[in-house]
């Protein structure tokens, strides 16, 4: 079963670079796991917290790494995160950087939470809580967020900067050094949260890269981009990033339904609620296919064959309902 939350593209893209690194076949990969990477290209893009979890699941299995969320927290750099790492890279401290992370939280994986919780001595303690419903984290991706905040904390300080203390929920899955090594201090494993304590000494100090002008410009486009995004569980929002990755195969609304483990009553009911209806949401999801392959320059008529269309002439009939004009038309005026 589904659960009906969303990843960014930047976040999945990130996990198959480390793969990639370390000799796994990633277009091998994606292809086992049902995805095209032309649904990863777009940056604004979602996976599904199932998709993210079963890359992790083959990733661990091919890599024979149970330390591979360790790496995945090592390749966090503030410029993964596009629009929020730029933000953060432009505050005025620390503190303001991890408050902005945990405010625009969401842009990166609803899949959880952070918050920040005050110390005494002027510490903060960043928590990180699961929140999918039908789906448990592999500890590695635990790990990666964990020690993802750290990394990207350093980047942000160009400081080698150290914890007061890291607890995490689980039991280590490899060599205590291995964690030494990424954290700098000893962790605390099956503890009852997953924590990040950093030095309020260092929170405090202002950023090498503070800029309030350009700070205030990327803050104003992440409002536009948390703003935009659905709230976290819609149906409407997964049905969208469900279809994507469907393109090329059957769209039915009853194999969303038992994706979701939900009655075909309960789903139409809910996309009602959210002002959706199935149709429309198929129809935008071929739309906006379309439109990507015509802009990766896919001739018609295999873009017809790739998105099961009877022939050109139906998709060209399409295309005009959708632009307003023919598909070669768009292409000329580059949509």
């Amino acid at each position: 079963m589904l659960d009906p939350r969303t990843v960014s593209n930047t976040y999945v893209r990130t996990v198959l670079a480390v793969l990639q690194a370390r000799g796994v076949d990633t277009d091998r990969l994606l292809a086992q796991l049902g995805l095209e990477a032309a649904t990863l290209d777009d940056p604004n893009g979602r996976s599904a917290p199932e998709t993210v979890h079963r890359l992790w699941q083959h990733g661990l299995a091919l890599t024979g790494d149970p330390l591979l969320g360790l790496a995945v927290a090592e390749a966090a750099r503030p410029t993964t995160f596009r629009a929020l790492g730029l933000a953060a890279m432009t505050s005025a401290t620390l503190q303001a950087a991890l408050a902005l992370m945990l405010r625009y939280y969401r842009l990166v994986s609803e899949s959880g939470t952070l918050e920040a919780q005050p110390l005494p001595g002027g510490d903060a303690a960043i928590v990180y809580t699961e929140q999918l419903q039908r789906l448990r984290l592999f500890p590695q991706q635990v790990e990666a967020i964990v020690g993802g905040i750290l990394v990207m904390a350093r980047g942000l300080a160009e400081r080698p900067l150290v914890p007061v203390q890291v607890t995490l929920r689980h039991a280590p899955q490899g060599p205590l050094p291995a964690y030494r090594r990424l954290f700098g201090s000893e962790v605390q494993f099956n503890a009852g949260a997953n924590q990040l304590r950093l030095p309020g000494a260092e929170l405090t100090r202002r950023l090498p890269h503070s800029d309030p002008d350009l700070h205030r410009v990327h803050c104003q486009l992440l409002d536009q981009q948390l703003g935009a995004l659905p709230r976290a569980g819609s149906i409407s929002a997964y049905a969208r990033q469900w279809l994507a990755s469907r393109i090329s195969g059957a769209m039915r609304v009853e194999d969303l339904a038992q994706a979701l483990g939900m009655s075909l009553r309960a789903l139409q009911r809910q996309l009602h609620q959210e002002n959706q209806s199935w149709t429309a949401l198929v129809d935008t999801a071929r739309r906006d296919a379309l439109q990507q392959l015509l802009r990766d320059g896919v001739p018609l008529q295999e873009a017809a064959r790739r998105m099961r269309y009877h022939d050109a002439s139906s998709l060209s009939r399409a295309a005009r309902r959708w632009f307003g004009k023919t598909p070669g038309e768009w292409q000329r005026s580059d949509g």
